[in-house]
């Protein structure tokens, strides 16, 4: 601030002595004059000064608040799967976060286990299931094709719907729409015994990278070792193993079942042919996933080359093994004919009855978006389905740890991660047809192309076509 003072200069007295001479020879005596003469003058001074102003901005809005709309006063309850006691501090920290950003919202928390998806069929048939589910992405299809979930595609802004991989958000399609969120994801790798390679005479550059390559190196291995490998189908969705592996189009324009083309028939010989070579272990390759642990526990036996699973796993082999935890390496899966790998998901869906969809389809994008998944990836071995997540130096760090060794290349993997299956329908029922024509070929000597032709016509005959 400046102000201006006018400030005077001087006040100045002036003696005069006039001395005057007069004519005569009589000096006189001079008499002094007071002369006072005073005089103004304005001079311009400025004085600068701080002066500080604190001004309270108006708070914006909330980061991770992405969802418009959402319902003042909503209470919703939101379910995981097998999360609790272990996740406990995790789930209660994001729901903190959650009512930071919507501070309207209450949430309740429960967690299901063994019964959740019996209890979420039982809850919607009720009319009083939970506003926000956490289950395994493969159960999405049967909820979404009854008409019971929300439509994603159509509740969220595109812009939200891109903080996911695409092939993720769009993995379940009804419709051609999104019924659920990508949650986190599982990474399947090879998880391999090098001491075995190194008797075979290979090392972890020989592991396949093909489809195709995996045969030929299974027969190598077992020539050399005389050791099998243990390949494992899908159980739950054979036709999803055919797909991804032998590129084989399940379904035509019209919806019927097509998957006895050459390029099934070929798929299916592969198998054919390493039972009878002994090249795969025949007791393996058709375990349901339940039953995942038999084929780890002979892998940490020694008695496999590889086997594929998830990094999380690699603990229960070094409590069974500690002596075999050294020689462990963990290196990416042989891709099939198709170029892309199958989704290994879990999902968090919405049910369509809420009577707050704004405030569950905000709690479900919360619980996906990259923060959340970022911090969740740092307490276990899962991975985001969101890329912006692998910018964090978490997933960039050379790794140190066997379980890490997948870490560094998991947002490649997964971003090779989409649904190539169309909607199938009654997907159970036709699943156990493919299994009994699987078996007939492989076990029971039935040719691959008559075991696939038999099954096309039961599963067609089955949904009508």
């Amino acid at each position: 601030m400046r102000r201006i003072f006018a400030l005077p200069l001087a006040i100045i007295s002036l003696i005069s002595l006039t001395l005057s001479a007069c004519g005569s020879s009589t000096p006189q005596t001079a008499q002094p004059q007071i002369v006072t003469q005073i005089v103004r003058e304005t001079q311009i001074v400025e004085v600068e000064k701080t002066v500080e102003v604190v001004v309270t901005p108006t708070p914006g809005p909330h980061p991770e608040a992405v969802i418009s709309g959402v319902e003042e006063g909503a209470e919703i309850t939101f379910w995981t799967f097998y999360l609790s006691p272990t996740f406990d501090q995790y789930i209660k920290d994001t729901i903190a976060r959650f009512n930071e950003a919507y501070p309207g919202v209450k949430v309740r928390w429960e967690d299901r286990q063994a019964t959740l998806q019996e209890e979420y069929r039982n809850s919607l048939a009720a009319g009083n299931a939970p506003d926000v589910v956490n289950i395994p992405t493969d159960w999405v299809l049967e909820f979404a094709q009854k008409g019971q979930l929300l439509n994603m595609s159509e509740a969220l802004p595109p812009e939200v719907q891109k903080q996911y991989f695409e092939g993720l958000f769009n993995q379940v399609n009804v419709g051609g729409a999104s019924y659920q969120v990508p949650w986190y994801q599982a990474v399947d790798g090879y998880l391999v015994n090098k001491q075995l390679l190194t008797q075979a005479g290979l090392t972890i550059d020989d592991l396949p990278k093909t489809f195709d390559e995996q045969k030929e190196f299974c027969a190598r291995v077992k020539a050399a070792t005389g050791i099998p490998c243990g390949l494992r189908l899908n159980t739950g969705n054979l036709l999803q193993s055919m797909a991804y592996e032998g590129n084989v189009t399940i379904m035509d324009a019209n919806g019927r079942f097509v998957f006895d083309s050459p390029e099934a028939v070929s798929w299916l010989q592969y198998y054919v042919d390493m039972i009878k070579d002994e090249t795969t272990a025949r007791d393996i390759l058709l375990l349901n996933s339940s039953d995942d642990r038999i084929g780890l526990e002979r892998f940490s036996a020694g008695q496999m080359p590889f086997y594929v699973t998830g990094p999380q796993l690699i603990r229960l082999v070094r409590e069974s093994n500690p002596g075999l935890y050294g020689y462990l390496a963990m290196v990416p899966r042989a891709v099939g004919r198709s170029g892309k790998l199958p989704p290994v998901s879990m999902s968090i869906v919405v049910s369509k009855n809420t009577k707050y969809p704004r405030a569950a389809a905000a709690l479900a994008v919360f619980f996906t978006n990259p923060r959340s998944m970022l911090e969740f990836s740092k307490l276990v071995q899962i991975f985001p389905s969101t890329p912006a997540s692998y910018d964090d130096p978490f997933f960039t760090q050379p790794p140190v740890a066997i379980e890490d060794q997948i870490r560094p290349i998991a947002r490649d993997i997964i971003a090779r991660q989409s649904n190539i299956l169309p909607e199938i329908p009654r997907l159970n029922e036709v699943n156990e047809i493919v299994r009994q024509a699987i078996e007939a070929a492989i076990f029971g000597g039935v040719p691959a192309e008559q075991a696939l032709k038999d099954a096309v016509t039961q599963a067609n005959t089955l949904i009508g076509k």
